[in-house]
């Protein structure tokens, strides 16, 4: 959203834009925030917020969002961004109200529709202004550490163009290997194939719960086993089971999971697990199975409770750029920071094109805004992952370099990688 204070009075008529195909656990603040509502007092004074609610206070999945008509625009062109992991709907509303509002000189920068990519940063994330696709990290020797992205979606279409680059960025960004998931069965197929091709890139096969629905069946079943028994293969997952967004039915979902599990424990592969309000179930799958090699619960979001049941089976936690998020993420920091969550139980994964570690402005260090600058149209890159690192080392006190070097440990134990 741009920052442009109006100057000059004028009727002008609100815009009512549609947002939807939100997560369930999205709010209004995550909204203003992304949006950028509350940037300056003119935006915070003229623009409303309206999420639909179910009686439980979750999300209906969609939400109306009243702006002046001279900024609608750049709402509009957000149309299809990633918030959450989902591509949002974003569009003109049938119902409009007049009113009387200022508007800027026509010369500022949120002059009217289709200027947003012209602008700044738009709230928490945004676009960088002249954005050049080969733009690569510049940092420092001092600033630069050694760091392992634990799991990155880079068969994700978004990347389709642009992976030669997104791999360049994260070597010079200090990212020495990645592990890539596939998702999907062809996402998985191709991951390995990638890993194939790369000496820095490793594999993590298996279907993911939202895709259960489309992708799960016996033949995919084989296919992972198939997989799974190949040396740049480090991992089954991302496999699990997701009760808040519910794209695939809960017993499909299951007998999914548990299959992948078996074969993990079949061939001693490292475990990726996803858990979305289904710790219950994902224990009790878990606990069929005798697990040799390391259980990572990856993307932690649940309670400081959950993280310490987790542990106490010995598993790992994954953490991704949502712990910069501010509301989201704050209680994932206070058990770092409490050291609930001990540093060595840490892996830290981009979720690439997911997870961006969006912070607000204010609180980015040069080295930080630098990296997520180079996330164009919201794809997060496993370059920001030393954004993360950062955040980690913030909250323990400790030197960023000292943290990354304890993470890079943990990763070579967890995913005991092969020499190639």
């Amino acid at each position: 959203m741009s920052e442009q204070e109006p100057t000059e009075v004028s009727t002008d008529v609100k815009k009512r834009i549609y947002v939807g195909n939100l997560a369930c656990h999205v709010k209004e603040e995550d909204l203003k925030q992304l949006f950028g509502l509350e940037t300056t007092p003119y935006l915070r004074s003229s623009c409303k917020c309206d999420l639909r609610s179910k009686a439980d206070g979750k999300s209906q999945g969609f939400a109306f969002v009243t702006v002046p008509s001279h900024v609608a625009g750049e709402l509009l062109n957000l149309n299809g961004i990633e918030f959450y992991g989902q591509p949002l709907v974003i569009e003109e509303s049938k119902t409009e109200e007049g009113v009387k509002k200022t508007i800027p000189n026509k010369g500022g920068r949120g002059g009217g529709k289709g200027n947003a990519q012209k602008g700044g940063q738009k709230g928490y994330r945004g676009y960088k202004k002249n954005y050049n696709k080969y733009d690569m990290p510049k940092l420092d020797a001092d600033q630069k550490w050694e760091i392992i992205d634990g799991g990155a979606n880079l068969t994700n279409p978004k990347f389709h163009q642009s992976k030669e680059l997104v791999v360049r960025r994260a070597q010079e960004a200090g990212v020495s290997k990645i592990v890539v998931t596939g998702l999907k069965l062809n996402g998985c197929i191709t991951a390995e194939t990638m890993a194939s091709g790369y000496t820095n890139l490793y594999a993590a096969v298996g279907v993911h719960p939202h895709f259960v629905k489309d992708d799960w069946n016996d033949k995919a079943c084989e296919k992972i086993a198939e997989l799974a028994k190949k040396t740049n293969v480090v991992a089954i997952g991302e496999v699990g089971l997701d009760y808040c967004r519910c794209f695939s039915e809960k017993e499909p979902m299951k007998v999914a999971f548990e299959a992948q599990v078996k074969i993990a424990a079949d061939e001693g592969k490292t475990l990726l697990v996803h858990d979305r309000e289904a710790s219950e179930d994902v224990l009790a799958i878990l606990g069929k199975f005798s697990l040799k090699a390391p259980v990572v619960i990856y993307c932690m979001t649940g309670p400081t409770e959950q993280i310490k049941t987790y542990l106490n089976r010995g598993f790992y936690i994954g953490i991704t750029g949502f712990i910069c998020k501010d509301s989201y993420g704050k209680h994932i920091r206070e058990a770092i920071k409490d050291r609930d969550l001990p540093l060595s139980k840490i892996i830290v994964h981009s979720n690439a094109p997911y997870m961006v570690p969006n912070m607000p402005p204010a609180e980015q260090d040069p080295v930080s805004k630098s990296l997520i600058d180079l996330c164009f149209r919201d794809a997060n890159e496993p370059c920001t992952l030393q954004v993360v690192v950062r955040q980690i080392a913030t909250l323990l006190d400790m030197a960023p370099a000292d943290v990354a070097q304890q993470l890079v440990k943990n990763a070579e134990a967890v995913y005991r990688f092969p020499t190639k």
